[in-house]
């Protein structure tokens, strides 16, 4: 192999490196807006809407589109589930945002620096579509065979296994928290609060999921094969 030819394969390699790290920074992100939703529910107490329920559900199905990248390696395709994610979600939020667009309706639920948490996820799923765009734009991740990050211990595969742990748990999560309040039918439009656990308690729950999920990560980590 020519000078040349390890110089752009190093370069290559640089990138694809960078885009895994982006797509667990995404995850993250994510968690991070999931647990504010959790903290509001279980700590706060409020239970969420129908529709804060839909845009739940396209938090999580952005994430797909991370974890396939990391599981299996970079594709356009996996780029694209969390577009028709964010859409989904989108929907969700900007029918929320139009019911109570009205001047002196005081919206639905606490408000965060002037705006209601429908409207952070509106904010959220537009960054996560023109995020998916550059993403897609970027073609030598796509162009170096990835297979992901499964078999190269390091870091960055523990950072990888502790946001897909993660991104699951919360998953579990709000599916279960799902049945208590909609049983088998629609669920109310306007849910009656609970006894949440409190600003502190909410906190250690989301404290202890981030925990657990450290631990399943680091137990899976060391059970993976590792490429020589």
């Amino acid at each position: 192999m020519s000078i040349i030819d390890r110089t752009e394969s190093a370069f290559e390699s640089r990138e694809l490196v960078i885009a895994r790290w982006i797509n667990v920074l995404a995850l993250f992100a994510l968690i991070g807006v999931l647990a504010g939703s959790l903290h509001l529910q279980f700590g706060v107490g409020e239970q969420p809407c129908p529709l804060c329920l839909v845009q739940r559900s396209g938090m999580i199905a952005i994430a797909v589109g991370p974890i396939m990248n990391l599981l299996w390696g970079m594709r356009p395709a996996h780029y694209a589930l969390s577009i028709f994610g964010a859409f989904v979600g989108g929907a969700g939020s900007v029918r929320q945002i139009l019911l109570h667009i009205q001047p002196g309706d005081p919206g639905y639920g606490p408000a965060v620096l002037g705006l209601h948490l429908y409207t952070w996820a509106f904010v959220t799923f537009a960054i996560a579509v023109v995020g998916c765009a550059f993403m897609l734009l970027w073609n030598k991740p796509f162009e170096v065979g990835d297979t992901g990050v499964l078999g190269q211990r390091g870091f960055l595969r523990f950072a990888a296994l502790v946001g897909i742990a993660w991104v699951t748990i919360d998953l579990l999560i709000v599916g279960i928290s799902v049945i208590p309040e909609c049983g088998l039918g629609m669920c109310p439009d306007n849910p009656e609060d609970i006894n949440g656990l409190g600003v502190v308690g909410g906190l250690l729950m989301m404290v202890g999921v981030g925990l657990v999920a450290v631990i399943i990560a680091a137990v899976v980590d060391r059970r993976l094969p590792t490429d020589k």
